[in-house]
Parts: structure tokens; sequence; C-alpha cells
């Protein structure tokens, strides 16, 4: 006789349903409200964009904060249907993921013709893609090497002395974006790009779980239907995005008894951003099985990394690119935040011994921050690297990342997507409310600045925000009493190993 199914999944659906519909209402929201004229939140430089770009000559956009207002209400309203996905209740098994596989559709679908969102590292991509095609390298030269083209003058002129950070696999898929010719189908093309590793992840996250002993369709929802993984891929359209597809993929081959693939996919991970290279580590610790001995173990990592090092060597002298872009990596860090806490603390250090009349030199003391903390993130990998068998692959890699984000020279919101994807497939309650946190911290995390409004402007826009947010706030006690029924396949309850 077959088994009833438990009423309290079938009583999701309309939640689920509804939550979707928000979100894509939400993700519209960010795209009206980034395509306006005044809105700080993309490039409006002339030839940025195909839409929302003030014309040549005209004056001050007017209602900035208009823009702001339907940007981060959007965020809110998506952030609320996120949270609303990953905690009401929701069938297991295939009609699950298709169902979720749809609601990732559905939220896609606005960004896909966004302005690029909250960076213009796109157009630097494409400057950098440009210095390729012309056979030029791009580890030795900056982009005033392409001065005059369309990407010089939309790229951030904070990285036109830099060199590139970016290993060969990222440059030789830049070498064929550039063919597609004009600014908008050249980021499409990377767009297109960002869109492939997502769908890695989609594909990946659920077998991966699987492999766990996780619920697969909560694991999508927390990592794959992430605002900030979105907005961030889909919307910002940051090389992250491959790296961090390849990352997820490689781990679920190795969890399925194929550490050698896994490796490789790790390894082309790297070769476009090098903390890929955590998953080699991670692979090859698991290499010798669960409770194996520490020399084994460390074997096993030695094994995994001359593979990874030996197909990023086939693949550096194929690009014929080379090395040189591990040289590279400490470009990024020329950007001084107090947002990143190394330098933070080289700053304060420097202001502190300034006032009690010291000689400081800023940079040495910024530098010795920075290396001190990738020695403390260092220490912490080998830690959890160590302690896997008791906390489990995805916090113990989940929390590596985040410790290299965090305490490494520069830290960017899109940055914080490589732990919290891989986080999201923890258990544990606190994991994932780490992930549910840090996600929508990362969502508000880039701040405009340098407004011009007015009183109308500002009225609007508080107005908008306290009506969004007071609605979503509703909203989420209404889900949390309509998911506190009962167990949900949805739900942050951790799920018994074999539980698919």
């Amino acid at each position: 006789m077959a088994r009833a199914r438990p009423r309290h999944h079938e009583g999701g659906t309309p939640r689920i349903v509804g939550a979707a519909v928000a979100g894509f209402v939400g993700m519209g929201m960010v795209v009206l409200g980034a395509a306006q004229p005044g809105s700080p939140f993309t490039s409006k430089l002339p030839g940025s964009w195909i839409f929302g770009v003030p014309s040549a000559g005209s004056g001050p956009a007017r209602h900035v904060l208009l823009g702001m207002a339907l940007v981060y209400a959007g965020m809110i309203v998506v952030l609320s249907a996120w949270y609303r996905m990953v905690t009401v209740p929701a069938p297991h098994g295939d009609k699950a993921m298709a169902r979720l596989s749809g609601v990732l559709a559905l939220w896609v679908a606005p960004l896909i013709v966004a302005p690029p969102l909250f960076s213009r590292d796109v157009y630097t991509y494409g400057a950098e893609g440009r210095l390729v095609s012309r056979g030029v390298d791009p580890y030795t030269h900056g982009l005033q090497s392409v001065r005059g083209s369309a990407f010089f003058g939309l790229a951030d002129p904070l990285w036109r002395h830099a060199h590139a950070p970016y290993g060969p696999v990222f440059f030789d898929v830049a070498r064929a974006v550039t063919h597609l010719g004009t600014v908008f189908a050249t980021v499409e093309g990377y767009r297109l790009v960002a869109l492939v590793g997502v769908a890695l992840m989609a594909v990946s996250i659920p077998s991966l779980a699987r492999s766990l002993g996780r619920d697969p369709s909560t694991a999508f929802a927390l990592a794959v239907l992430n605002p900030l993984v979105l907005l961030c891929f889909v919307g910002g359209l940051h090389n992250d995005a491959l790296m961090l597809g390849l990352l997820v993929a490689g781990l679920a081959l190795a969890r399925r008894g194929h550490p050698v693939l896994g490796i490789v996919l790790c390894a082309l991970g790297a070769e476009v951003k090098v903390p890929c290279l955590l998953g080699v580590v991670f692979i090859g610790w698991e290499w010798a099985g669960a409770h194996a001995p520490a020399r084994r173990r460390l074997a096993g990592v030695a094994r995994a990394v001359v593979v990874a090092l030996a197909v990023m060597a086939v693949v550096s002298e194929a690009s014929g690119l080379g090395w040189a872009w591990l040289w590279n990596l400490s470009d990024p860090g020329r950007v001084n935040s107090w947002l990143d806490p190394a330098t933070a603390v080289g700053l304060a250090l420097s202001h502190v011994l300034t006032f009690f009349g010291a000689g400081a030199h800023t940079h040495a003391l910024v530098v010795g921050a920075r290396a001190a903390a990738l020695l403390v993130a260092g220490v912490i990998v080998c830690v959890l690297l160590s302690r896997t068998d008791r906390v489990g692959i995805p916090r113990a890699l989940g929390w590596s990342l985040l410790a290299v984000v965090f305490l490494g020279p520069i830290v960017w919101p899109w940055y914080e997507t490589w732990g919290l994807v891989v986080l999201a497939l923890a258990a544990d309650v606190w994991s994932r409310r780490a992930v549910l946190v840090l996600s929508a911290v990362g969502c508000f995390a880039t701040v405009p600045a340098h407004l011009h409004a007015t009183a109308a402007d500002v009225a609007v826009a508080v107005v908008a925000l306290l009506v969004v947010a007071a609605g979503a706030a509703f909203s989420l006690v209404r889900a949390r009493r309509g998911a506190g029924a009962g167990p949900a396949g949805g739900g942050l309850s951790p799920v018994p190993a074999g539980d698919s």
C-alpha cells in the first residue's frame, strides 16, 4: 500500500509560488532602479549601456534617491522572498527541484537585461580581453595599452595601471567574448559566462547535497537562489561565478567517487581565480577516506596538488600566457578600505602612531597587517582541514573560504559568495543562519556616495523603504507561523542522511 504524502508538503506550494512571484517583482525593481538616469548603482558613462544613460550634455539627473529606493526596496523584497523559500514547507525529490529550477529562471530573467550592477569590473574584463586579442600580455601590460577603446574609458580608473590577477582560463574566455564586438554584446557575453557558472552550481549543488546526506532542495534554495549570488553574478557579471561553479562541480564529482576529475575542475577554476585551489586541498585530504591517518591524508593532498599543477601547467602553456599572473595577485590590494579588517588594522595603527608623534609609514603598516592576517587565515584553514571529519566538508571548506576573504587584502561583497555557497550545504542551523545574515548584509554593502538629492527625493525614498520593509516583515512573520507546523523539506531543520 502506498504511503500517503504528508499534507504539510502540499500546503507549502501556494507560499512557494507567492515567494517566487515576489522575488521576480523584487528583481524587476532592482533593475528598474538601476536604470534610472541618476542611479549610483551602475555606470552612467556614455556608451555603458543601451538604456538609462543620460545623453551627452544633459543636465544633472533628478530623483537620484527614487532610483535608490527602488533598488533597496527591491532587495528587501527579494531577500524576504528568499527567506520564505528556504523556510516554508516544500516537497522532496524531483518535483521540488523542478519547481526551484523554475524559480531560478524566473528570478534571473529581469537580470538578463540589467546594466552591470554595483561594479564596473566587466568593463575592465572587456579592456583586458582587447589586450589578449591583440597579442598583448595582460600580466605585464596595463589597460593603457588599449587607450582609446570604448572599454578603456568605461573601466574604473583605479585598475588602469594594474596588471591582471586572473588565470589563463579566464583570458581564453575573454579572448572569445571580445570577438562579439559592441560593448552591449561583449557585456552580455560575460553575462552568459556568469550564467554558465550559476548553471554549474544549480546542477552540482543537489548532487553534492545528496552525497553529504543533506536535503538538496534546501541546499539549492540557500546557495543558488541566494540574492547575493544572483545580483553579483548575473547582475554584476563577476568572473567569480565561473570559478565558484567549477569549484562546486569539482567537489560534487569528488564526492561521487571521481576525485581526479574533481581536482581537474578545481584546477581549471583556479586558472580563473586562485582561491579555487582550496578545493584541490580539501579533495586531496578526503582522498584517503574518513578517519585515515594524517600521513595518508597529507599524501593525498600532495597527490592532488601535483595533479592540479600538472593541469594548470598544460593550460598555461596552451594559452601562451604562462604563470606571470600569480605575481599579480596582490594588485587588488592597492585599494585601502576601512571595510577590510586587515587594512583597517594597518590604517588604525598609522593614525595612532601619528597621533602620538611617532613617524608612521602607512603603506608599510598596511602591508604588514595584511601579511599577518593572511598568516592567520592560513592557520584557520589548516585547523579546519584537520577537523573535517568532525565538522564536515561544507563547514570546514566554507569557513576556510570566508576566512581567506575576510582576512585577505580587500573584501568585496561578491567574494563572500565563495564561502556562503559551500556553507549553505552545512546541516547545522548556525551555519545556515550565517548564510542568511551575511548574504543580506552583502546585498547592502555597496553604499553609493556623493549623492545630490532634493528633499522630495529623500521623502520618496524613506516612505518607499518603510512601506516595503513593513510589508516584508509582515510576510516573514506569516511565513514563520506557517512553517512552524512541522518539519519542512525546504526549511532549516537538519535532514537525516539519505533523505532526498
